[in-house]
């Protein structure tokens, strides 16, 4: 038995053809084998076959033709099932027996033969997969849909001629590439690819003069129908192996020699990286610091480079830097320069970028290293969409946005255990001399931790003393505890080994590095605790990272171990007097509260400045740019929320309230408010402590604020409700204006829109009054939320619009963004869905330009939902862009809404499996939600497959 789809449509049985009916009969049933075994719509079906569409409803006679289709399969003793499925028809026979899935399982196992350099194997499955076309695919299919799928279908024809030509200039058969592709070049006379292979084959028969030619008429053509210019250099061709640019980059780090341990994650790296259907694109490695994640990478890389002979790519992608960390399409660049493509030959923008890195990798098996990443969107356009290549990441944090998107698996480094610990140890002390005391090294490997770097230390300090037993050096350690915890106070000792051999200006800067905020400190946060410039002060934090006391983490960036931080602070206790330590610590707070309020003063120039602040001291971040002020907020979040803690820890409550009151605006733009909350509470306190009034304010009401940004409405009245009332008591109306918008906020997520909208239309009076356009806008927009709740449409766009008229006017863009997305909500409730269009790309245009990834995810649900509710093709799309940016946000209620929408979606396009499994996966997040929004989230997960689809669940 066989079917043939890959021409016209037939049916072969016992070696004699069956008769299938009329043409558009035939056409069913192509259609059918096309999507074998998978539901095929109605719509679909009669949109194929009645391409001039017309008023007449076609699935009368659709239901009459697949009886007849199921008659002439019954007869001819077809082994399948033609089954009615909702509102969709599902032909189940074996792929094996139809003409275009056989296509497609040569082609692949042609691919997986290239990937594991096995040309003669690839070329003789991409010959028997190209033999099988007989003519145009679905022949007997008329109409524009017909020829979009025919197109979509011959592409994968033509992927299959580049990759047998490929496959013969590996092994030499020049001449037969150039006999293959003599027709495709001319009919596809600007596809890059087959011109590059075209090239290839004529270099490589010596026909450099005719390589010259075609490629001077195929610039012409690529430029003039296309705009652009064609990334194909003749020289580095003629160069190089004519099967493509094969530049074969070394740039794997030297790793560390007698490496020990992890030897169960090193197993599952090996298997995960053998070639195969199987194989994931990329692997993670995180963990805390000291844990050697980059040197375990680096240690696989070495000893499995094998498995990838065409090159090792390495990146340190910079994360946790004082400025951005590398930018994907800079890395792209770095990657292609490296692969042999000429720096005039590299494309502009980084989606471009991204198609040529994956272009050039495609047939070749290179690995990409990529150390110290920051996030998701940083590394996912890097991770080669190849099959033969594998990523491999390192990072201090989880990329769960690669696992769920990308399939990344993700291992987490642990300390080593006792065993590998001590033969770790056993490196630096000697055999001989750790088996005459292997108790004794036991205790040394326990005091460590299992960390890496604490092994490294005690090791090469125990082997500068060569004379001393190692234990009478352990007898020493647990004689001289610096701490009550044994572990610590141990390896503090150990630790003061080094720090007694620093000179006198580096052990100080140590000391001092113990109080700033964090552990990963920036060079110019080291030089303002050291008052010093950066330039005296990076040579002594690079002795400070020789003598393994700091980490490198970019090259204007240090980490400090959290155990070298508990012993440099002892010694600075120990050491240093007093006022020098209270005076390093405020001048370190105040480098950051004054870097902050650059930052807050470039991203948020509407807003009031923090007030009564300290001098700048030397060395201050300043900023050219809001990508730059946002990305140096983003990687000091977590210092500048400890920095509130130490700030009253020590009695500095100035610092206390002006650093939070200094990065609400920015750090709300990343839809995180959990640290919020606690930096505005500490902050409210210690303004009153610090008797300012505004500080008080600000304070408790950006803490209420936070409190409706995590969705815990009725938390947030009591401090609002305190903002309002000690603004009326120092007669600042403006600050009481702000404070009552955002208590009206809280009553009207609560539910409470008649107390929201008194409250909104007092504020907006006093907003004129002041002459506080700002303020005023605000007011109407949220007036705008009222009364859609109220279900008054009329005035909620009004209110709406006259916001936005008012946002522009005085040019507050993530103010105009924000009210265009929920006037596209809006026209979308209301069925209007060029308006929704309209408004959401409007939004999201004003996001591409601004820092506010919060805002840009509400937009891409948004746009998500238009395209769900139009039964768009891309509304699948949409959707899993929406769920990877409220994943990498780490928003649970955004992450939860487009959940709900992305099920909706897949279960308008009948993908009903996979709807149900979105589904429950939203429910399963929505379970965890609180508030009163919690409940309508959930009661549309569990409504979304039976409401978009019900025809699929019969």
């Amino acid at each position: 038995m066989w079917f043939a789809i890959l021409g016209p449509t037939e049916l072969h049985v016992g070696g004699k053809a069956v008769p299938l009916g009329a043409a558009k009969q035939r056409g069913l049933l192509a259609v059918l084998l096309l999507y074998a075994g998978k539901p095929v719509a109605v719509d679909r079906l009669t949109d194929h076959l009645w391409p001039d569409g017309g008023t007449v409803d076609r699935r009368q006679t659709l239901y009459s033709m697949v009886s007849r289709l199921r008659s002439v399969l019954d007869r001819s003793g077809v082994e399948h099932e033609l089954a009615r499925v909702g509102a969709a028809y599902r032909l189940d026979v074996d792929p094996a027996t139809v003409d275009f899935h056989q296509f497609r399982t040569l082609v692949e196992q042609a691919r997986t033969a290239l990937g594991s350099d096995r040309p003669v194997e690839a070329e003789s499955d991409l010959v028997r997969a190209v033999g099988l076309w007989r003519g145009d695919a679905v022949a007997d299919l008329r109409g524009s849909a017909a020829e979009h799928l025919r197109r979509q279908i011959t592409e994968a024809l033509v992927d299959a001629h580049r990759l047998l030509a490929d496959a013969r200039l590996r092994t030499g058969r020049h001449h037969a590439v150039l006999v293959q592709l003599e027709e495709l070049v001319r009919e596809y006379d600007v596809d890059e690819s087959l011109a590059r292979l075209w090239i290839s084959a004529l270099c490589a028969v010596r026909r450099e003069d005719d390589a010259r030619r075609y490629l001077a008429q195929f610039r012409k053509r690529f430029r003039r129908e296309l705009g652009a210019e064609p990334c194909i250099d003749l020289d580095v061709i003629r160069a190089r192996p004519p099967y493509g640019a094969d530049a074969r980059p070394r740039q794997l780090p030297y790793g560390i020699p007698g490496f020990v341990g992890h030897e169960d994650l090193l197993t599952e790296l090996d298997r995960l990286a053998e070639p195969g259907v199987d194989r994931p694109h990329g692997v993670i490695i995180t963990g805390m610091p000291g844990v050697g994640k980059t040197t375990l990478a680096v240690h696989w890389s070495q000893r499995r480079a094998g498995l990838f002979p065409d090159g090792q790519l390495f990146l340190d992608a910079g994360a946790f830097g004082p400025g951005e960390p590398i930018a994907p399409g800079e890395a792209l660049a770095h990657f292609l320069h490296a692969l042999g493509v000429p720096e005039e030959r590299i494309p502009a923008g980084s989606d471009d970028r991204r198609h040529r890195f994956n272009e050039v990798l495609a047939g070749r098996r290179v690995l990409v290293f990529i150390d110290n990443a920051a996030d998701s969107a940083q590394v996912r356009p890097l991770i080669p969409a190849v099959p033969t290549c594998l990523a491999i990441i390192t990072s201090r944090r989880r990329l769960n946005g690669l696992t769920v998107r990308e399939g990344v698996h993700q291992f987490v480094g642990q300390p080593l255990g006792e065993a590998e610990a001590g033969a770790l140890l056993t490196q630096f002390v000697g055999a001989r001399r750790a088996a005459a005391e292997p108790a004794a090294v036991s205790r040394l490997a326990a005091m460590a931790g299992g960390l890496p770097l604490a092994l490294r230390i005690v090791g090469v300090q125990v082997a500068e003393r060569p004379r001393a037993g190692i234990a009478e050096l352990a007898a020493e350690l647990r004689d001289r505890l610096l701490w009550a915890r044994a572990e610590d106070d141990d390896l503090s000792t150990v630790f003061a080994w080094s720090y007694r051999s620093l000179p006198a200006e580096a052990a100080r800067v140590f000391r001092l590095l113990a109080l700033h905020p964090g552990a990963r400190i920036s060079l110019d946060a080291a030089a303002a605790l050291a008052g010093a410039d950066a330039r005296e002060t990076m040579p002594i934090l690079d002795l400070l990272a020789r003598m393994n006391l700091v980490e490198h983490d970019t090259a204007r960036h240090y980490r400090l171990h959290d155990l070298l931080r508990q012993f440099a602070g002892a010694m600075g206790q120990a050491e240093d007097p007093a006022a020098e330590t209270d005076a390093a610590r405020a001048a370190v707070l105040t480098w950051f509260l004054r870097s902050a309020t650059n930052a807050a003063a470039l991203l948020s120039p509407q807003l009031p400045p923090v007030p009564d602040l300290p001098p700048a001291p030397p060395g201050v971040m300043e900023f050219a740019t809001e990508g730059a002020a946002m990305a140096w907020c983003r990687s000091e979040r977590q210092n500048l929320a400890t920095a509130v803690q130490r700030a009253v820890r020590h009695g500095l409550h100035r610092h206390a309230w002006q650093i939070p009151a200094a990065v609400h605006d920015l750090f709300t733009r990343t839809g995180r408010y959990d640290d919020l909350v606690q930096m505005n509470q500490i902050g409210a306190e210690s303004a009153r402590r610090d008797g300012h009034a505004y500080g008080e304010i600000a304070n408790l009401s950006n803490a209420g604020y936070a409190y409706c940004g995590l969705h815990q409405f009725a938390s947030a009245i009591a401090p609002l409700t305190a903002a309002r009332a000690r603004a009326a008591e120092a007669g600042d109306p403006a600050a009481e204006s702000v404070c009552a918008h955002n208590l009206g906020s809280a009553y009207l997520n609560l539910g409470d829109t008649g107390r929201a909208v008194a409250i909104y239309q007092e504020v907006r009076a006093i907003s004129r009054r002041l002459g506080n356009q700002f303020g005023e806008a605000a007011t109407l927009h949220r007036l705008g939320d009222a009364y859609r709740r109220e279900g008054r449409p009329a005035l909620a766009l009004a209110a709406y619009r006259e916001a936005l008229r008012l946002r522009t006017k005085i040019g507050a863009e993530r103010s105009q963004a924000l009210t265009h997305t929920e006037l596209s909500r809006f026209h979308l409730g209301a069925g209007h869905h060029d308006l929704a269009h309209r408004h959401c790309a409007a939004a999201l245009a004003v996001y591409d330009r601004i820092e506010d990834p919060a805002g840009a995810c509400d937009a891409l649900i948004t746009r998500a939902d238009i395209a769900r509710a139009e039964g768009s093709a891309f509304a699948t799309v949409y959707a899993e862009t929406a769920v990877a940016a409220a994943a990498d946000l780490g928003d649970s209620f955004r992450h939860a809404e487009a959940l709900a929408v992305l099920a909706d979606a897949l279960a308008g396009a009948g993908s009903l499996a996979a709807a149900i499994r979105v589904r429950a996966e939203g429910l399963a997040l929505a379970a965890q939600l609180s508030g009163p929004d919690a409940a309508p989230l959930r009661e549309r997960l569990r409504t979304t497959t039976s409401v978009a689809a019900p025809d699929l669940l019969r």
